[in-house]
C-alpha cells in the first residue's frame, strides 16, 4: 500500500481526511499521497432534462468550481505547513491535484494508480459529483476504500475493528488491509458466526489478533449497533469490513450493514467490494 488517493470535499472536513490517509498510508509503509479536488465539468452539473448552457453560464460554473478548489487547496496548505514544521508528514511525498474532470476519467486517470482511496462519509446535502464518486470508489475502482467521518480529529489505524463474515468481499478487504492490521497496536475480531474458519486464520497470519463473543445474525440495524458498540468499548478507531451491494427492493425492505455504517458517521471505516 504504497500510495493513497485523497479526495476533498467539504473545506471543514479536508484536516482530517488528510490527517487520517497520512497516518493509514504511514501505518502500512506508504510512500506518496494524491489529494485531489476534482472540479466538475459544466456539463455534469445540470440534468439530462434541462436546457444547454450558455457560455456565460458555463463560465460562472468554472469559476464556482474554482473558488471551491482554492478554498480546499487553503486548507491543504495549511495541514501541510503544519505537517512539515512538526515532522509529522517525514518522507511521505504529498502532491496537490485539482483537474476538471468526471468521475469516471477521475477513476480511470488516478484511482487506477492508488493502492487506497480515502473520502468523506457520504452526507445527504452532497452533489451528484459526490455520490457518483462514492457509488465508484466503492465498486468501480477496485481498489479498498477508508471513508472518514465529518470532524473526525485522532489518529486512525491504532486499534482497529475487524467484522468478519466469510464473503468474498470481506476476504479480499482483509487481504488489501493486511499491511495496516498489521501495524496496529491492537486487531479485535468480531465474527458473524461462532467458527472462525481457516481462511481468516490464513489471512490474519502474522496479526497479533484477539477474538471478541461473535455476534448473532440479527436485523441490520441490529448488527450495525452491536459492531459500534464494541467499536466504542474497544476503543477502536477504525473498523474494517467488506463492502456489500444489494438490489433497490432488498435495501427497502432488509436494509444494508453497510449503508448503515456510513450513515452513522462514528468512525472511520475501511472496506473493498
Amino acid at each position: 500500500m504504497k500510495t493513497a488517493l485523497i479526495i476533498l470535499n467539504r473545506p471543514e472536513d479536508a484536516a482530517g481526511l488528510l490527517a487520517v490517509g497520512l497516518d493509514v498510508v504511514a501505518r502500512a509503509g506508504g510512500a506518496a499521497l494524491n489529494v485531489l479536488a476534482a472540479r466538475e465539468p459544466p456539463e455534469d452539473t445540470i440534468l439530462p432534462t434541462e436546457e444547454m448552457l450558455t457560455d456565460r453560464t458555463r463560465a460562472q460554473i468554472r469559476a464556482t468550481q474554482r473558488q471551491w478548489a482554492d478554498s480546499l487547496h487553503a486548507c491543504f496548505h495549511d495541514w501541510l505547513t503544519a505537517g512539515r514544521a512538526d515532522g509529522a508528514i517525514g518522507n511521505v511525498e504529498v502532491n496537490w491535484l485539482d483537474p476538471e474532470i468526471s468521475v469516471t476519467r477521475m477513476m480511470q486517470a488516478y484511482a487506477s494508480e492508488a493502492d487506497l482511496i480515502v473520502l468523506g462519509f457520504p452526507q445527504p446535502h452532497d452533489s451528484d459529483q459526490k455520490r457518483r464518486a462514492v457509488h465508484a470508489a466503492i465498486f468501480d475502482s477496485g481498489r479498498p476504500v477508508v471513508f472518514v467521518p465529518p470532524g473526525w480529529n485522532r489518529p486512525a489505524g491504532r486499534n482497529i475493528l475487524l467484522a468478519w463474515k466469510d464473503t468474498t468481499s470481506c476476504r479480499r478487504t482483509v487481504r488489501s488491509a493486511r499491511p495496516i492490521l498489521a501495524a496496529a497496536r491492537d486487531v479485535a475480531v468480531l465474527r458473524a458466526d461462532t467458527d472462525t474458519p481457516s481462511v481468516l486464520t490464513d489471512l490474519l497470519a502474522g496479526v497479533v489478533a484477539r477474538y471478541l463473543p461473535p455476534l448473532d445474525d440479527g436485523a441490520p440495524e441490529d448488527v450495525t449497533r452491536v459492531i459500534l458498540r464494541q467499536c466504542r468499548d474497544n476503543g477502536c478507531d477504525l473498523l474494517v469490513m467488506g463492502g456489500y451491494t444489494h438490489g433497490a427492493l432488498y435495501n427497502r425492505l432488509v436494509g444494508s450493514v453497510t449503508q448503515d455504517i456510513l450513515e452513522c458517521g462514528e468512525i472511520p471505516v475501511f472496506l473493498q467490494h
